[in-house]
């Protein structure tokens, strides 16, 4: 008996924590890597290899030759979760950019091969 109640115990204890990782979200403090697919598009790993598409309202300038990026967030704190109207800022010869972000959504197997296609088809068009 006693055996069935700590499992039962246990198991609402499980349930009442909330996850620790939202697949979802993209937090400014879990951030671990990114790769900027053109100036406009971003893949941001976080520290669990959880990998987000980050798309933004107008180019970054030279976004793809950018060593480091920066993230603002509305929300204020790193706990908060990257979302529309925050913002990845770029300096450029100490000339500061600022480019809203539009979407962020989780990087789908699917949508990595879709875009190794298309990186593909233009190299090929390009020669």
């Amino acid at each position: 008996m006693k055996t069935k109640l700590s499992v039962l115990a246990g198991l609402l204890v499980l349930s009442s924590v909330p996850a620790f990782a939202d697949a979802t979200c993209l937090r400014m403090d879990r951030i671990y890597n990114w790769d900027a697919l053109d100036d406009k598009t971003l893949i941001v790993v976080d520290i669990s290899h959880q990998k987000f598409k980050m798309s933004l309202m107008v180019p970054c300038i030279n976004l793809t030759f950018k060593n480091v990026v920066a993230f603002k967030s509305v929300g204020g704190t790193e706990l908060s979760c990257l979302e529309r109207g925050d913002e990845v800022l770029t300096r450029d010869h100490a000339i500061p950019s600022r480019c809203p972000i539009t979407t962020i959504v989780p990087y789908t197997a699917e949508m990595e091969k879709a875009d190794k296609a298309a990186g593909v088809a233009k190299q090929q068009s390009v020669r």
